[in-house]
């Protein structure tokens, strides 16, 4: 992960996290939600967003709250536990059979990194269904599934990993495929409906944003987008239209490459800085159609574009931008999923 975007994580340990809070009150109790209005809400609603703070044991692991998200939600906490392997969780993904799926260091500090599974909703007294260790990574942080159930890993320190499903049962997964062509210090990941793999190139400056690699999927570079600085999290919407950031010290902004504009060294169709700052992690929509960005900074928040009932362009604002004690004081959203 780029460590340095969340500076003030560095001060906690990388160490396990079986022990952190052990003190702690029943009601922080790591492994168990935080009783309140956004559990008792998040049982009556259909859908709940989460969020990952990529964050120590002192903190949070995963925040959830129901959809749509407000700013005077109270969000429901699930902490590090004995009876969990979360530790500075990262990228989460919600697969076909509505299992989340949370990236976290592990017992590794992240060499290799590991996978958590779980039922949803999320519970207090919820364990994880599987324990799952990616072999092949070093510092994990976004996933996605293909068509066929496989899952891809970005790798900040590898590149890209795929592993191949069924996934029923806790235990170590070897590589079906690592791409690494092109890729320098790769972050977020998206697949188009036509199973092209498209990765955010972190450190690949405004000329090499994101990496392109055409189907049938090898570990041969096709071509690059431009345009971005430090390119984070990376989502499709059902029109084809890729989203992306950019998370420069004075470019913030979310982007959009039009589904007719995604070919070799195209730039944004669409550049948003309205309301964006710090670092735009992973993207997530909801049911009825509006963005949600994670947006991991000085103070972790979370976004929420209006996209269900307006354009996006150049100018739309967020209508809501969510902050608690625990993002603040992190100063990080990392990953995010809604269901």
């Amino acid at each position: 992960m780029r460590l340095s975007i969340a500076a003030p994580l560095l001060a906690a340990t990388l160490a396990g996290c079986s022990s952190a809070g052990l003190s702690a009150s029943p009601a922080t109790q790591p492994g168990f939600a935080t009783d309140g209005a956004g559990l008792r809400a998040a049982h009556k609603t259909l859908h709940n967003v989460y969020w990952t703070l990529f964050a120590s044991c002192s903190y949070p692991q995963i925040q959830y709250a129901p959809v749509p998200l407000k700013s005077d939600t109270i969000a429901s906490n699930y902490f590090c536990s004995q009876g969990n392997g979360l530790n500075y969780s990262s990228g989460l993904r919600i697969d076909k059979s509505g299992r989340l799926w949370v990236i976290c260091f592990g017992p590794d500090a992240g060499d290799p990194g590991e996978v958590e599974v779980y039922k949803l909703p999320l519970t207090s007294a919820a364990v994880p269904l599987y324990e799952i260790l990616l072999s092949g990574t070093n510092d994990p942080d976004h996933l996605i599934f293909d068509k066929s159930g496989n899952l891809w890993v970005t790798s900040y320190k590898e590149g890209v990993t795929e592993y191949k499903g069924p996934f029923n049962k806790s235990g170590t997964l070897k590589p079906e495929k690592t791409i690494t062509a092109g890729l320098d210090e790769p972050s977020g990941i998206a697949m188009d409906k036509n199973g092209n793999l498209y990765v955010s190139n972190f450190a690949g400056g405004t000329s090499k944003s994101i990496a392109v690699f055409k189907a049938p999927l090898s570990n041969k570079l096709s071509y690059y987008l431009e345009g971005l600085t430090n390119a984070g999290g990376l989502i499709f919407d059902k029109s084809g239209n890729l989203y992306a950031s950019s998370n420069g010290t004075s470019d913030d902004s979310i982007v959009r490459y039009d589904s007719n504009d995604l070919g070799s060294g195209k730039m944004p169709s669409i550049v948003d800085s309205t309301g964006a700052s710090t670092y735009e992690n992973d993207f997530a929509w909801s049911a009825t159609g509006d963005l949600y960005f994670a947006n991991c900074g000085s103070t972790g928040s979370i976004y929420v574009y209006p996209t269900s009932t307006k354009k996006f362009s150049s100018t739309l604002a967020p209508t809501v931008d969510y902050t608690d004690a625990d993002l603040t004081q992190a100063g990080c959203a990392w990953g995010i999923a809604i269901k």
